[in-house]
């Protein structure tokens, strides 16, 4: 009699099981004991694990994979997003505009602040304001017709160059007069007669953080209630559950973590979360030592459990390349159709400063950058601490990067570090976009290719746009512009569909650092997988992009979907 300890409490038989192991192995059935997988392997093979009360599930035919990991969600983005109000989204005219904020100021105190979503259709808001009736931004003037007696606030896209839209009110809330003088970070629409602001305001965006404008509008916007703020985190968190996310690797633009935290404490979290704090641009050499000493939880392997871990911290160097903000070693054209090369936030010499502070400290470190400019300086101070402290092994990870040269890969590869980055560029930014670039730049914009063929692994993340991982898969399998269905498909991009899988998977949990628990269906690795309603190994590419989402485990508990036992 076989004791009671060695049979798993469920097994899943019948199912195509795409396990992402080291060969890419496939089988029909797995078994789960305990949160984790027993047993991996045949039909045949996994019988052995049933016993009197282990539970039997039937797949059907059904394709599973491990569970999907976004390498980059901004999920507190996301969640914070959803408390906007009123919503802009889908609004097709100025008129409906003020239509929409006039019926939230109906409801709204005498001189609380509005704050709505930007103008556009989420995630990348492409194409304003050309697609409204009108074509052209609202006024300051309309805004006051909506909200004669409420500061109004229209942000900027985070993904798309647009201005801020503020009514009068908000404007002399925030000191923004005729003789207003913001320097070149920031630009006030002016009227051309009177030179009066006339509410658009350019360049105030989260990537200009540091500028005193930006942080005198957040500091006079009010506080997000922060029980509001973890309800939205739980719907991000499991609309990502329908999506087969199981876990999420933030490490971007993350100061704190007072509300994963605080859900975590609770059991509330839907998923696992690997978190990594943001350290801030404009410390200066002391105050990086003191915040340094003040997030030990991220030193080493890290803090935390198997829910919710935090490990290591960011640093970003520069912006996105539709903002002109990425910083190239050759001039482009940005977005206003002016030539230059974007700006980095810190030198070689101090950013080296800062990894070797890092290194000392044994603090994983995250270096967030777009532009081969940037990429320089990122590899070279990577190679200077290198030399004093060995980095091979430590896998410390380049995000975001989507310019890199092939000279820069090779010498990565010495260094042992791990990439997350995007393919879905083309199908948010388009061609022309990407064609404003020096010569045939946009030939190599995020080669997957070099990396892979390097030897360094890659992940891809939604960045806060497209939520589901099978539309990232699908992108990096077609790299098309979503405007005009154009493949913009080279050899540095081409991947195949395995390649593409890994970066949602296994690639994406070496990037989180949970490789030995997470990223692939293994025995002895927690049991988180999702289980397809279609192929996408054999299917149609297009249909990956279509494919949708039976049902997704976390620890052998199904947390979305179902799947029929026997």
């Amino acid at each position: 009699m076989k004791d009671t300890e060695t049979f798993a409490d469920e097994v899943y038989f019948s199912g195509k099981v795409v396990t992402v192991d080291g060969s890419f192995s496939i089988v029909d059935a797995f078994a789960v004991r305990g949160g984790k997988f027993v047993g991996v392997g045949s039909e045949s093979q996994i019988r052995g694990l049933c016993g009197p009360r282990t539970r039997i599930f039937d797949l059907n035919g059904k394709t599973v994979f491990p569970g999907f990991i976004d390498a980059h969600p901004h999920m507190l983005y996301r969640a914070e997003s959803h408390l906007l109000r009123p919503s802009l989204a889908e609004a097709k005219s100025v008129a409906e505009i003020v239509a929409r904020i006039a019926g939230h100021a109906a409801k709204t105190p005498r001189g609380a602040w509005i704050t709505s979503t930007p103008i556009g259709n989420p995630p990348d808001y492409l194409g304003f304001p050309g697609r409204l009736a009108e074509e052209r931004w609202p006024t300051k003037e309309d805004l006051d017709l909506a909200a004669p007696h409420n500061p109004v606030y229209i942000p900027a896209s985070a993904y798309w160059p647009q201005p801020a839209i503020f009514n009068s009110i908000a404007l002399e809330c925030l000191g923004i007069s005729a003789a207003s003088d913001t320097g070149p970070d920031v630009q006030i629409g002016r009227d051309p007669n009177t030179n009066e602001p006339n509410g658009r305001v350019h360049g105030l965006v989260i990537y200009r953080s540091n500028t005193p404008l930006f942080r005198k509008l957040r500091s006079s916007l009010p506080k997000l209630d922060p029980r509001e703020l973890q309800l939205s985190l739980i719907k991000v968190m499991e609309r990502n559950l329908t999506f087969g996310v199981t876990a999420a690797y933030e490490c971007h633009l993350n100061f704190d973590f007072a509300e994963l935290r605080a859900l975590d404490s609770r059991g509330d979290l839907r998923h696992r979360v690997i978190g990594g704090y943001e350290i801030p641009g404009s410390l200066d050499d002391a105050d990086q030592d003191e915040w340094i000493s003040a997030h030990q939880d991220a030193t080493g392997f890290g803090s935390g459990n198997d829910m919710f871990k935090i490990v290591g911290a960011t640093v970003s160097l520069d912006g996105p390349t539709q903002f002109g903000y990425a910083h190239m070693c050759e001039p482009y054209l940005g977005p206003s159709g002016e030539l230059g090369n974007g700006v980095s936030a810190f030198t070689l010499a101090s950013l080296t400063k800062l990894a070797r502070k890092a290194a000392m400290t044994d603090l994983r470190l995250n270096i967030c950058f777009g532009g081969d400019g940037a990429g320089e300086i990122a590899v070279s101070a990577l190679e200077a601490v290198d030399q004093e402290f060995p980095l091979h092994g430590k896998q410390w990870v380049l995000q975001h990067v989507q310019h890199p040269t092939q000279d820069q890969i090779a010498r990565l590869r010495a260094l042992g570090v791990v990439v997350q980055t995007y393919a879905s560029v083309e199908h948010s930014k388009g061609a022309d976009m990407y064609r404003r670039l020096p010569a045939e730049k946009w030939r190599t914009v995020v080669p997957l290719r070099w990396w892979i063929d390097a030897g360094l692994p890659v992940a891809q993340g939604s960045d806060g746009a497209e939520q589901d991982p099978l539309f990232h898969i699908w992108a990096a399998l077609t790299r098309a512009d979503s405007r005009s269905g154009e493949s913009l498909m080279t050899d540095a991009k081409r991947v195949s569909r395995e390649e593409a899988i890994r970066t949602y998977t296994i690639n994406a949990a070496i990037v989180a650092q949970c490789a030995d628990r997470l990223g692939s269906i293994e025995a002895g690795k927690l049991a988180d997988f999702t289980v397809l309603d279609r192929d996408i190994l054999t299917c149609d590419v297009a249909q990956i992009r279509e494919a949708s989402v039976v049902a997704t485990s976390i620890g052998g508990d199904i947390v979305y979907g179902s799947i029929r036992e026997q």
